[in-house]
């Protein structure tokens, strides 16, 4: 599974707004944060004239992928049509789990829209673009900071393939929302391209953090990504997994970036670790700070504070 998104500054948000095809489920004209930009629809057309082509890979890259070329170099991607050939046999065998997913999307982000707004009511939803699409198994939800704006990809097919045929769809939107939400309040931390270990623990511990909170009922195997190996780590691996970060505390590295944050990593722990600490030291602020409040803490202060509770957790204070 490839790192679940990458900070990647430039000037992409430009390129985002060149296409932008009818917002999903949302009237004409209709707010902007009442919904999203759902290309499903229309790969779905594609995904089906393709069919008994005598190149379909070719025809599906041709009459869906190439036209909205623009659109995927802003989230980081170059569907050409080797890609799409090797992508299209796994795909067509998990499509029904993707229509089914892509179906009741629209339902579940507006019930997410009126959670969020509930919880974090400054939140701007018209300062950003989401869009639905088939990512080619790039990534599940994927971020591109450019200009004023941060626009979010949601892979369906990603969504299948690293969180099965029914992904708590909830949990994901909340944490890529919460994300959204750092950017708006404290965008210095989020947009930048390499930050130090204990930011990047903040990050994505915050948003780990917020999607429990905002889905009480959810499992921990759910908040954590789906990854068994993080939500069933020991106190001894999170001890360890503490006592790395603690060590690598201000290291912009990027083999450290990858060591904490990145799937497919081998060690002596759990690949993403940086998530369940992350979480943890979230969790113990968060008695103190409200969700608002949490990316609202930067900086110096932001600083002391991860160093302080990743110290207890490396050796097992409550």
């Amino acid at each position: 599974m490839p790192t679940r998104r990458s900070f990647l500054l430039g000037g992409l948000a430009a390129a985002a707004m060149q296409f932008a095809p009818r917002r999903g489920h949302a009237r004409e004209g209709a707010a902007p944060e009442a919904g999203f930009v759902d290309l499903m629809p229309e790969f779905w057309r594609a995904y089906a004239s393709a069919e008994g082509a005598a190149d379909r890979a070719r025809a599906l890259h041709d009459a869906f992928f190439a036209p909205r070329a623009s659109l995927y170099a802003s989230a980081g991607l170059k569907p050409g049509i080797e890609r799409v050939a090797r992508w299209l046999p796994e795909f067509d065998a998990m499509a029904d789990d993707v229509r089914r997913l892509a179906a009741g999307f629209p339902a579940v982000h507006a019930a997410h829209v009126r959670r969020f707004a509930r919880a974090l009511p400054d939140f701007d939803h018209a300062r950003t673009r989401i869009y639905l699409l088939p990512s080619l198994f790039a990534f599940d939800g994927h971020l591109e900071p450019g200009g004023e704006g941060l626009p979010l990809f949601i892979g369906a097919d990603g969504l299948v393939r690293y969180h099965g045929s029914s992904p708590d769809l909830s949990v994901f939107l909340d944490h890529e929302s919460f994300h959204l939400y750092q950017f708006q309040v404290a965008p210095g931390l989020i947009g930048d391209p390499a930050p130090p270990v204990y930011g990047a623990l903040w990050i994505e511990g915050t948003a780990t953090y917020a999607s429990e909170r905002l889905n009480p009922g959810a499992g921990l195997l759910h908040v954590l990504l789906d990854d068994a190996a993080l939500a069933g780590a020991d106190a001894g691996t999170r001890r360890a997994v503490a006592s790395a970060m603690l060590d690598a505390l201000d290291s912009t590295d990027e083999a450290d970036a990858a060591r904490f944050f990145s799937a497919g990593e081998s060690g002596p722990f759990p690949a993403r670790g940086g998530y369940l600490v992350g979480l943890e030291v979230a969790r113990r602020i968060g008695r103190e700070l409200s969700l608002p409040e949490l990316p609202r803490l930067q900086g110096p202060a932001l600083r002391e504070r991860v160093a302080r509770e990743l110290a207890a957790l490396a050796t097992g204070q409550a």
